[in-house]
């Protein structure tokens, strides 16, 4: 008996996962590989083609996993594509990738040129996004500074854009997506021309919202995933919110990954000089995977601290990070606790380290601090949109002990989910949306797969 399926992949800053999923939203399979970066110190790249055929690899196994396919011949209906921002491909007038794609939290990007050029607070104003080196054009800026390669492009595609070519669709620029780029005037909805004059009209055309049709997969690729609908599902953390019932109205969404995402949904616009003021505390102002709805997203880099610190620890693994939560659960910080600062360019201080300070009170004075650290984002967007009425939290940090007691003191009696891949399952749903198997959800925002929150 054919069996029909809907494959959703989350291109993520660690690794690529990819579940084959049911159209009732059972989940029949997943597969996973480590993303391909090269690394040098604080520098990380990858060849886009390299990053395609990744994907594709990893898309197929989870289709054509034996749990899938003993049900009899397997039809990919919808491909979704979820995953990280502000990193993206450069593409030449052959369709073919013309330099590097530089990781979101790789420091090469000219800032300062766009300063210089435009200014900082007409930039942020129109583009709702922080200068810093991570978005999009100041990576592009700096892609054409020092690769000849990159001079021959007439293309940007965000990663999830480019994995969607990759399989033979549509040049699109998704509007979550190309909200992080830094090219797009975001009241407007349209390529920003003093950004575009700076590195060239690259923005696709096409403007779409995540789960609208771009393309059938086709072309080089796995026989298995061939004649799929695809989408790009768009950003990472709106996708787990959205799967998880979080992306609508009153809610807090808090998505603990390698970066923490504080998202909150607001259906309408935000006045230009809210949008000057928000991005001037670091918190952007874009599109969500709703249409027609804004985001408001603080990015805070406290899962990659945790990494960090648990590394220097030698405690490196889940079980071990559980362990050492419990541990410092148990213990009460004093005056003489290390105390944790925000150095910024993505570092962080830590002071007090005397004798006596045991792994588990450092690992405490680290959460506490760095849950701190987002308590003037919340207050900002409290501000701007008033106070939530509910909070979300997911990822893979938010399951540690200390992690999860610091953000209840927080956010009170937050709820979580217990969908183990919220990215891949919220992309493989916005994948059935594009195939035309399930509907976009209505006015709440709530997809029928989602536990309310």
């Amino acid at each position: 008996m054919a069996r029909d399926i809907l494959v959703g992949v989350d291109v993520g800053t660690t690794s690529i996962k990819a579940l084959a999923v049911r159209p009732d939203g059972t989940v029949l399979a997943a597969a996973s590989r480590e993303t391909p970066w090269r690394h040098a110190g604080a520098m990380a790249d990858v060849d886009p083609t390299l990053l395609a055929d990744t994907v594709m690899t990893v898309c197929a196994a989870a289709a054509s996993d034996e749990r899938v396919v003993s049900g009899g011949a397997t039809t990919v209906l919808g491909i979704g594509v979820t995953g990280i921002a502000e990193a993206g491909a450069l593409i030449d007038a052959a369709g073919r990738p013309c330099a590097p794609a530089l990781a979101w939290f790789d420091p090469r990007g000219e800032a300062q040129v766009v300063k210089d050029v435009i200014g900082r607070d007409l930039f942020q104003r129109t583009t709702g996004t922080r200068l810093n080196s991570r978005l999009s054009i100041c990576k592009i800026l700096w892609l054409q500074k020092n690769v000849p390669g990159a001079a021959a492009a007439v293309r940007h595609l965000c990663v999830g854009e480019w994995i969607v070519r990759a399989l033979g669709g549509d040049e699109v620029a998704e509007m979550s997506l190309t909200s992080r780029t830094g090219m797009l005037d975001v009241l407007a909805q349209e390529p920003w021309r003093p950004a575009t004059d700076l590195v060239g009209d690259l923005l696709p055309s096409r403007r779409i919202w995540a789960g609208d049709h771009a393309g059938v997969a086709g072309g080089e690729i796995p026989d298995v995933l061939k004649g799929a609908a695809l989408t790009v599902a768009g950003l990472d953390h709106f996708v787990a919110g959205f799967i998880s019932g979080a992306i609508r109205d009153g809610v807090l969404f808090d998505s603990m990954g390698t970066a923490e995402a504080l998202i909150r949904t607001v259906a309408g616009s935000v006045p230009p000089e809210e949008i000057a003021a928000l991005t001037g505390r670091d918190v952007s102002v874009g599109w969500s995977v709703l249409p027609d709805h804004l985001m408001l997203l603080a990015g805070r880099l406290t899962g990659l601290s945790l990494e960090r610190i648990a590394a220097l620890l030698g405690v490196t693994d889940r079980e071990s990070r559980r362990l050492l939560g419990e541990a410092a659960m148990a213990v009460q910080p004093g005056g003489d606790a290390p105390h944790v600062s925000d150095l910024g360019n993505d570092s962080l201080g830590i002071t007090g380290i005397t004798d006596g300070i045991s792994p588990a009170l450092l690992w405490r004075s680290v959460v506490d601090d760095l849950t701190a650290i987002t308590d003037g984002a919340l207050a900002d967007m409290t501000a701007s949109v008033g106070p939530a009425t509910s909070a979300v939290v997911v990822g893979g940090w938010s399951r540690n002990p200390m992690v999860a007691e610091a953000k209840r003191r927080q956010l009170g009696d937050y709820r979580t989910s217990d969908i183990a891949e919220p990215g891949a399952l919220g992309a493989a749903f916005l994948g059935g949306i594009a195939a035309g198997v399930l509907e976009r959800p209505g006015p709440d925002g709530v997809p029928v797969w989602a536990t309310r929150a």
